[in-house]
């Protein structure tokens, strides 16, 4: 799965993103250090980055030396793709696609570094080319469950409600029952049925134990969030807790934890949840959510340090944060309409859940009709679910 920037796409990583947001054992296999010390887990300390820094440069030195491994060339992006989706850092995601390039050049590049380009290009919200590399995929192996499950996340991302349960449907016989199940799920859950959804994931789970630790804090992530939809609180946070256990690099499990943990006033929670010194923007966004909240006195230089990463950000043209930089400038900057310029620039590619609900913040704060309308005409279409969500149409229906 996808390089997790959204909530039910990073998981469906992810799924996002997390819904990554990726299922890794789908993919390419993992990453394979070339030697035996190396370290690849980026949330550690300085050293475990320095070493990690090391032995890629390493691996893509090897690959320079054996132009002809393909298994070698998928296993360093795949490695290059988890290391983005740890960092927040999109750079990574070109040095991928650019080790898979000898392949992808080819006039037909091979299925798997296809999939492969397709998360890239999701992750870097071009859509549309993600699709077309996909569509590739799938007609030419169409039981590549991979391919159909990346497609079912590019098509609720972008709003296709109805290609994304096709693409869920045909992963039926092609992999296990509890992730077909839950990519379905992701979509009934964006849909109004959180609560079966959540019952159906559940259910699914008792009928296999083949999943492997990523896949099973995927599908936890997901029981979390349709949970707190249907308003169980308490099973939320089970299944929160459960994904950052089975995964603790898993950025976006994290932040949808931290996420709970501010709805919930627990900003303190937070601040210990997150390390102060992360690596990650989407992390550090939460961390001086909390800290605003709590006013405590290093708020101010913390939002100083995420508004420099937003500008270093902008001169890349990287557009990949336009949710998280709405929600800085509404509840830290405290402007209303710049943070609404924001969430609409950013739905006019992304249509989840979370990117509805900060374009119903902002627009609310900014008391701007025109774009609650647009809102609450999704929110009525798609009869989604949430206790923040019905609080928030309340508020603009009487603007």
């Amino acid at each position: 799965m996808p390089f997790k920037q959204n909530r039910f796409a990073v998981w469906i990583n992810t799924l996002v993103v997390w819904l990554l947001v990726a299922v890794p054992s789908l993919e390419a296999a993992p990453f394979i250090p070339t030697t035996d010390s190396a370290v690849v887990d980026q949330s550690g300390s300085t050293a475990a980055k320095a070493a990690s820094v090391r032995e890629t440069r390493r691996a893509h030195a090897l690959v320079k030396q054996q132009k002809n491994n393909l298994d070698l060339a998928l296993r360093i992006a795949q490695h290059n793709i988890r290391r983005a989706r740890v960092e927040s850092d999109p750079r990574y995601l070109g040095q991928a696609e650019a080790v898979l390039a000898p392949w992808l050049n080819q006039i037909q590049p091979p299925v798997v570094a296809l999939v492969l380009r397709a998360n890239i290009r999701q992750s870097l919200h071009q859509f549309g080319l993600a699709k077309l590399d996909l569509e590739q995929v799938v007609a030419r192996e169409p039981r590549n469950a991979q391919g159909w499950l990346t497609l079912a996340t590019v098509a609720q991302v972008t709003g296709d409600i109805a290609m994304a349960r096709t693409s869920c449907s045909k992963l039926i016989g092609l992999t296990d029952t509890p992730i077909q199940v839950a990519c379905m799920g992701a979509i009934d859950g964006a849909t109004g049925r959180a609560k079966s959804a959540y019952a159906a994931i559940t259910q699914s789970l008792y009928s296999s134990r083949r999943l492997n630790r990523e896949q099973r804090s995927w599908i936890a992530a997901l029981q979390a969030e349709l949970a707190e939809r249907g308003g169980q609180v308490v099973s939320a946070e089970k299944y929160y807790r459960q994904a950052i256990t089975l995964d603790p690099r898993d950025t976006f499990a994290t932040a949808a934890y931290a996420d709970f943990l501010l709805d919930q006033q627990r900003a303190g929670e937070v601040l210990q949840l997150i390390s102060a010194d992360t690596d990650s923007d989407i992390l550090l966004l939460r961390r001086v959510l909390a800290a605003h909240h709590l006013k405590l006195a290093t708020a101010a230089a913390m939002a100083d340090r995420l508004a420099i990463r937003y500008d270093i950000a902008r001169t890349r043209s990287d557009q990949l944060h336009l949710r998280e930089e709405a929600r800085f400038v509404l509840h830290v900057r405290e402007q209303p309409s710049a943070a609404l310029a924001l969430a609409m620039t950013n739905w006019q590619t992304q249509k989840e859940p979370a990117d509805l609900r900060v374009l119903l913040e902002t627009a609310v704060a900014a008391r701007q009709r025109d774009s609650t309308e647009v809102a609450l005409a999704w929110l009525e279409g798609t009869q989604l679910e949430g206790r923040v969500l019905a609080q928030l149409a309340a508020k603009a229906r009487r603007l």
